[in-house]
């Protein structure tokens, strides 16, 4: 079964990309007009980036992302594999307002039984950006950079406002790490971030493990945080999250919550920071 973005139906339809095979194989394929490999060989993930240039469209940068189970999986009968929750959670970020990389198309395959043997999700990609690692890297906060400290707050500043939006919507992401999330500049124009690969998040509006949700998608973005961001910028990032000037009592208790966690989820990276 595979479910195309009808914006870009006409794309793929003009390359001839209109099921799993076609598009497994335009994809995966070894070049040479031999097929992929319909049983791969073991279970994984397969992630290639391509630029489309179907005639009479404009060349498209896209990425595909293939999950192959072998054997075929009994964990996701009855339930959407990991590759169609991704492509849901595109839409909730769009509804939500949080910049994310745009969907165009998403497929599963099953064996009789309805185990997940392969899924896919196709991508736009997100032009001229980075992830958040490679970005605070380049544009580091030694004093020299002119401007690089009220860059970096602003990016703090703003990762915070998009967690708490989710957060408020009872959305939780499960995989709010740095490395799943673009940043974009063009001079003059402030930085931009954009949420990519999330395969596990969900809503969670009732349950009783909201909070702990909510400590592990902080505490995820925290492990990154000891690493590439100062003090000073963690706070800022706290202080949009609680939408605050100051953290006052509410925010020292959420950072000790959030340390807490990941001292225990991550001792091993863990440094008393």
């Amino acid at each position: 079964m595979v479910t195309i973005e009808p914006r870009y139906e006409p794309i793929l339809r003009a390359l001839g990309l209109n099921s799993f095979e076609a598009l497994s194989q335009f994809f995966l394929g070894d070049g040479d007009g031999a097929p992929a490999s319909r049983t791969p060989p073991r279970t994984g993930v397969r992630v290639v980036p391509k630029l489309l240039q179907p005639e009479g469209h404009p060349p498209l940068a896209v990425f595909f992302k293939q999950y192959d189970h072998e054997p075929p999986s009994w964990r996701f009968l009855g339930r959407a594999s990991k590759a169609r929750c991704e492509y849901v959670n595109y839409e909730v970020f769009r509804d939500l307002r949080v910049a994310a990389a745009e969907r165009m198309a998403t497929g599963e395959e099953r064996d009789v039984l309805g185990r997940l043997r392969r899924a896919f999700i196709l991508t736009v990609a997100v032009p001229e950006s980075m992830t958040l690692v490679e970005f605070a890297k380049r544009y580091g906060s030694r004093a020299e950079q002119v401007g690089a400290t009220a860059l970096r707050r602003g990016l703090a500043r703003q990762l915070g406002r998009m967690a708490r939006r989710l957060h408020a919507a009872g959305f939780y992401c499960h995989d709010l790490v740095w490395r799943n999330i673009l940043a974009t500049w063009q001079p003059p124009e402030a930085p931009k971030l954009w949420l990519i690969d999330c395969p596990r998040g969900g809503y969670d509006r009732h349950s009783p493990w909201r909070r702990r949700r909510l400590l592990k998608d902080l505490a995820s973005l925290d492990k990154s945080g000891v690493r590439y961001a100062s003090l000073a910028e963690r706070v800022a990032f706290l202080q949009a999250y609680l939408g605050t000037p100051r953290l006052g009592p509410e925010g020292r208790r959420l950072a000790k919550d959030v340390c807490t966690y990941r001292r225990d989820k991550w001792p091993e990276d863990w440094e008393g920071r």
